[in-house]
């Protein structure tokens, strides 16, 4: 395949809800897909790069894992959902979660840390879950960010044989979500559709309320953990008065929290320091303090070993540093740490390329796209 039909291939991501963005351009030339076959075949196939984008899953958080998974399908049994949902814990200290099309879906840690009570974090994936049942993704491009997607993964190892990757554009690779915002009737549909499923699943739905004041009051504070999810759900004034009224209509009953939820709670705490550095040595790198960042990320691997995204840090660290053989070693870490992901491929070929091993480096292109069918 030449570089820049993957390139394009590895463009059809298609994140709905808060970070909803590239649409697959067959849905926006030839028709909407409202096939739930075809919708998790699209889901399954964007998943790997979904997760690259929004800063890499975290795999050492197994109480967590557990419990959104256990939470999602609690939601998804009252929707009479076809599709089989999954839910990721993402490294991101951002208030924000996402679904893609077909029940693919993702949570950044930075929302646990924010919630107070389970119904706040039942309404947010709530809402999420609402977006893909009622495909408000499907159809919609922004060739903007199609084409911007397209060169960032040409970034890291889809270039032609031969040429220097960008390093410094590959600092922050998973941070530079692509952005684009619903409808406000999407909004609103994503809300009351949310809410029916907390009320159906046994929550308390006033968490809905709670949640979209706690945010309102954190984006009028200009607080930046909050920007990502304001960024793509603006919360108007109709929109809570909308909540509140559909709230309004249940019973103020239902779960508002659990011993699971405080055990995930803990479980994040934990691990807090290790997140810390990672978000450090991202920001050290954005700001070409290679060395630095570096630093950080040997610490963070102390507390973190088995995180395949912080061994993809330091990969990119590497070869922004122009140490590439050193980059290497780190990215062969992530390949054995996440073997079947397209993305340790990609991130291979980038540094074998920066290396000069330009056999190498088409070997593990060849594979990224393998993995990527």
């Amino acid at each position: 395949m030449k570089p820049v039909a993957l390139a394009i291939f590895v463009a059809t991501l298609g994140l709905t809800g808060c970070q909803n963005p590239v649409r697959d351009p067959i849905d926006s030339v030839v028709q909407v897909v409202t096939d739930p076959k075809k919708e998790i075949q699209k889901g399954t196939r964007q998943y790997p790069f979904a997760l690259a984008q929004s800063g890499g899953d975290l795999t050492q958080f197994p109480v967590t894992t557990n419990y959104l998974n256990g939470l999602i399908q609690r939601l998804a049994k009252t929707a009479n959902s076809p599709f089989p949902w999954e839910i990721r814990l993402i490294n991101d200290g951002s208030i924000n979660a996402w679904a893609l099309p077909g029940g693919k879906m993702g949570v950044n840690y930075g929302l646990l840390q924010a919630v107070e009570t389970e119904a706040e974090l039942v309404s947010v994936l709530g809402h999420e879950m609402a977006h893909s049942i009622e495909l408000h993704g499907t159809g919609r491009e922004t060739f903007g960010a199609l084409v911007g997607l397209a060169a960032q993964i040409i970034e890291i190892g889809i270039s032609e044989p031969g040429t220097t990757p960008g390093s410094n554009k590959l600092i922050g690779l998973g941070q530079n979500i692509l952005m684009g915002q619903y409808s406000q009737s999407n909004e609103l549909e994503a809300d009351r559709v949310g809410v029916d499923l907390m009320v159906r699943a046994g929550f308390d739905p006033r968490g809905a309320i709670g949640m979209q004041e706690k945010l309102a009051k954190l984006g009028s504070g200009g607080n930046s953990v909050a920007q990502k999810l304001l960024g793509t759900h603006p919360i108007s004034r109709e929109r809570l008065s909308a909540i509140k009224s559909e709230v309004g209509k249940y019973p103020a009953t239902g779960q508002s929290t659990s011993d699971e939820f405080r055990k995930v709670q803990s479980e994040i705490k934990t691990l807090e320091t290790g997140l810390q550095l990672v978000s450090d040595a991202r920001k050290a790198g954005s700001e070409k303090q290679f060395a630095q960042a570096l630093k950080l990320t040997e610490r963070a691997l102390k507390i973190l070993p088995n995180e395949h995204g912080v061994w993809r840090l330091q990969a990119e660290l590497l070869v922004a540093k122009k140490e590439p053989r050193k980059a290497i070693q780190s990215a062969l870490k992530v390949r054995e740490l996440n073997p079947k992901d397209p993305i340790s491929e990609l991130l291979l070929s980038y540094c074998y390329s920066a290396a000069g091993d330009i056999l190498s480096a088409d070997r593990a292109k060849e594979r990224a796209r393998l993995l990527a069918l």
